[in-house]
């Protein structure tokens, strides 16, 4: 499972055993970029060695997907390497946030909605397309060879992982937006699992909408959070899954209020 695969011309991808991770390798004529860098240093320090296997390309640049640790702790590897990372807005400011706390490395480079990292004979686009997994996630795009990595807004190897900073009402839209990117040819990398098509993207993306809609559809029946939390019925994935999307659905929403009929007037 831990190997390179070369989805197109110098572009690659290598799955680890652990977390499931998937890692982006894109070479240019002025440099390499990283698409993540794993859980921690010693996670790093592998992989960097790794890419040393594959090409003398200096690393110049890293980019995170989003805020995680299995996606951006070993930033600080990659920074004593001499690259620099970029991350959206919203994904360096959790970064920011965890480095009080840990030996985390600061984002040197920040964004709202779109950036372009120039690699000399070809470019990486990075892209904010809305909130879903969390409110920072980038989706990074290498047209030449149509590929996308798309972070943890898709997931091949278990279901979307809704966190407590998740966004699951504005799921599903996000990676509508991703799809309106797609060819019929484009590989899409997942942040965990196999290399998926814009077939499975579309599926999951149908997926996340049942989970936005079912939650709205009890919310304005007026389901209590503590009813809703225990429903079992229209669910793509288990409940059990669910229950950190209902908790941040109904939070967005507010507290629901009970149906009441119309009052008829006297005629």
């Amino acid at each position: 499972m831990s190997a390179w695969t070369e989805l197109g011309d110098r572009c690659w991808v290598r799955r680890y055993r652990e977390w499931d991770l998937n890692v982006g390798l894109v070479v240019g004529s002025e440099g390499a970029v990283v698409i993540d860098t794993r859980a921690n240093a010693d996670e790093a320090r592998e992989l960097l060695a790794e890419i040393r296997e594959l090409t003398d390309v200096p690393v110049r640049w890293v980019v995170n997907t989003h805020a995680h640790f299995d996606h951006t702790f070993g930033n600080g590897v990659f920074a004593g390497a001499g690259a620099v990372s970029y991350a959206q807005e919203n994904a360096a400011a959790a970064l920011a946030a965890d480095g009080k706390n840990t030996e985390m490395v600061a984002v040197d480079n920040s964004f709202a909605v779109a950036k372009v990292i120039d690699l000399g004979d070809r470019r990486v686009e990075l892209l904010h397309l809305g909130n879903g997994h969390t409110d920072g996630d980038v989706v990074v795009v290498v047209p030449d060879v149509d590929v996308f990595f798309a972070g943890d807004l898709i997931e091949e190897s278990a279901p979307p992982s809704y966190g407590d900073d998740s966004y699951p009402l504005e799921w599903a839209d996000t990676v509508d937006r991703v799809i309106g990117l797609l060819s019929a040819t484009a590989k899409v990398v997942p942040g965990h699992g196999a290399v998926v098509d814009a077939e499975f993207v579309r599926d999951q993306a149908g997926d996340l909408g049942t989970v936005a809609n079912t939650i709205s559809g009890l919310h304005h029946a007026g389901t209590s959070l503590e009813a809703a939390l225990a429903h079992t019925d229209d669910w793509p994935w288990p409940a059990e899954h669910l229950e950190h999307a209902v908790r941040r659905g109904y939070a967005a929403l507010g507290t629901p209020r009970r149906p009441t009929l119309p009052i008829l007037g006297n005629s």
